[in-house]
């Protein structure tokens, strides 16, 4: 028996069988070609039939599915003109095969998103690697089928160097029941595609092919990041209990999600779900099913969605739409976090060396005045549709915010002089993310309706931690005091004005901590929506007034495991 321990990706426990998929061997050589155009046209012949090949494969998916949206951004970057006139150039000036320009430029543009901190962005990189990988499959022949099609047994794990949402979909799903990778992060397409099947998946476990073998028995543990190959007995009787434990806990989250968010003692706390894209619109009936609203919008994806800026019309059709759907019921939305470190071509970005840290969100919104004003009158229009908010990102200073109103008010005032339908009074928020902002919320709060805290980088900007690198992603962490801290400073201060405070970020919804955003005096959690259940039973397990008398003077300990030991007892007690 082997214990092996990586990064929680999807969360679930399974019994099964291991099947191996051995990564695919292209040729990379450089190899010579006598006539530049002929390689070319071969290059685009490859394009076409590849594009076709996506074409299907979403539709396989289901358009509008969590694969389907993959499929259509790899179709975005397989359509890139600059980046393939790149490649055209290689195989013209320097007479070299197609596969061999393409992984140079592939090659050129990995080492580009190497030197940026931004986790999702990193993660967008193995994009553009899938994408060349698959053509140059495409290129030399490589035909590729169900790995599963010589595999024994009803329900399969697929252990794999990486995944691909390709790989993925040639899947037989109704054996499919984990994913388990050595490459990959917990915002990786591995652990949205296992997110959205409901199996568990283990990214990040290095040296894990090299001790599994296809038939294998293994039990996977997605919550835990854990994976043992080849249990005993007893290990295996002890799992199968946790795995009936599991269902029968899921079944009591699913009961709770229509369900009323309130304590054991009666104090109600919000529970949102975070909307992400364009299409989030499409299903939101199903995805926002029994939340309070939309506690985060990230309007960023409109923006890419586009080949030049979305205008007004059309960013007001998307808004509108949201507020008309939830019925009364909140829409947080935030207005663009772009810039630095999310590029697009037609926004003319500086290339930056430290770009998580540059022009981006707020910052880039107030130097380009008329594009702001763009987005915040048809986020005024659709306040007039449903409870509307705006929320500033990446706030660090009090002139940030100031100004930021003041463009909000002649916005408004553009709209009042046209006769043009809207909500003048909307209310206001900030993200709270930096550590400067959670300092500075005491005069922030006299100048807002409510804070949301974006814990995602408020840890990674208090921590000077990329959680995505392995060396350090322990230090990565929502115990860390000096973050626990930030948190009730900002509460506390909330407070003070009358401004209500949710959490956006991840932590949201982690089961040991409820109990404590509950005890400092969090108004609303905005979660996942696959999440939505799990968090209003979790609240409805515990009493406020009793987490705030067992969490009093938690956070004088300057150990983040005596933090950890005392959320997990008091978890463990309720």
């Amino acid at each position: 028996m082997t214990e092996l321990k990586g990064l929680a990706g999807a969360s679930g426990c399974v019994d099964a069988v291991a099947v191996v998929l051995s990564a695919q061997k292209l040729d990379l050589e450089r190899r010579p070609v006598a006539d530049g155009e002929a390689e070319v046209a071969v290059l685009e012949a490859a394009r076409g039939r590849y594009r076709q090949s996506l074409a299907a494969l979403r539709a396989e998916a289901g358009e509008e599915s969590e694969t389907g949206k993959i499929f259509f951004a790899y179709g975005e970057i397989l359509d890139d003109p600059v980046f393939f006139a790149g490649v055209a150039k290689l195989i013209r000036e320097e007479l070299v095969c197609a596969s061999f320009a393409v992984e140079q430029k592939r090659a050129e543009t990995e080492a580009l998103f190497a030197g940026m901190d931004d986790a999702y962005l990193k993660e967008r990189a193995n994009d553009i690697n899938n994408v060349c990988n698959e053509l140059m499959a495409e290129l030399q022949g490589i035909v590729k089928g169900d790995p599963f099609a010589r595999a024994e047994g009803e329900r399969l794990v697929v252990f794999a160097e990486d995944l691909t949402p390709a790989d993925t979909v040639r899947l037989d799903k109704r054996r499919l029941a984990g994913m388990v990778t050595e490459k990959g992060g917990v915002t990786s397409h591995t652990v949205i595609l296992a997110k959205a099947l409901g199996i568990p998946a283990v990214v990040g476990l290095r040296g894990a092919l090299g001790q599994v073998a296809t038939g294998d028995g293994v039990l996977v543990d997605g919550a835990d990041g854990r994976v043992v190959l080849r249990p005993d007995d007893a290990t295996r009787a002890e799992f199968v209990h946790r795995v009936r434990r599991d269902e029968e806990l899921k079944a009591l989250h699913r009961a709770c999600r229509c369900e009323p968010a309130t304590t054991r003692d009666g104090l109600a706390i919000r529970v949102n779900v975070n909307a992400g894209d364009k299409e989030s619109v499409e299903d939101f009936a199903a995805s926002c099913a029994g939340c309070d609203g939309v506690g985060l919008f990230r309007t960023e994806f409109l923006y890419m969605d586009h080949d030049d800026y979305p205008d007004e019309e059309a960013q007001y059709a998307v808004y509108a739409k949201m507020a008309e759907q939830l019925e009364g019921r909140e829409l947080i939305i935030r207005t663009l976090d772009i810039g630095g470190d999310k590029q697009l071509g037609y926004m003319d970005m500086p290339q930056e060396m430290n770009p998580f840290l540059g022009y981006r969100a707020i910052r880039l919104c107030l130097d380009r005045t008329e594009m702001f004003k763009t987005q915040l009158r048809a986020i005024l229009r659709a306040g007039a549709k449903g409870d509307v908010k705006v929320m500033f990102p990446m706030i660090v200073t009090l002139e940030e915010l100031l100004r930021a109103k003041e463009l909000l008010a002649e916005a408004a005032a553009e709209l009042a002089a046209k006769g043009v339908e809207h909500n003048p009074n909307i209310p206001v928020g900030v993200m709270i993310e930096t550590p400067a902002a959670a300092l500075l919320s005491d005069q922030l709060a006299k100048h807002v309706s409510f804070f949301s805290i974006g814990s995602n980088d408020l840890i990674q900007y208090t921590t000077a931690t990329d959680r995505m690198n392995e060396k350090v992603s322990y230090l990565y962490q929502p115990c860390n005091i000096s973050v626990l801290r930030f948190i009730k400073m900002v509460c506390e201060n909330a407070k003070r004005e009358g401004v209500q405070v949710g959490i956006c970020g991840e932590v949201a919804s982690e089961v040991e901590l409820i109990p404590l955003w509950a005890a400092l005096g969090v108004d609303e959690l905005s979660v996942a929506p696959a999440l939505v259940g799990q968090t209003k039973y979790t609240l409805g397990r515990f009493s406020a007034a009793e987490a705030r008398r067992q969490l009093e003077g938690l956070l004088d300990t300057g150990l983040i495991d005596e933090v950890k030991t005392t959320l997990a007892r008091l978890s463990a007690t309720e």
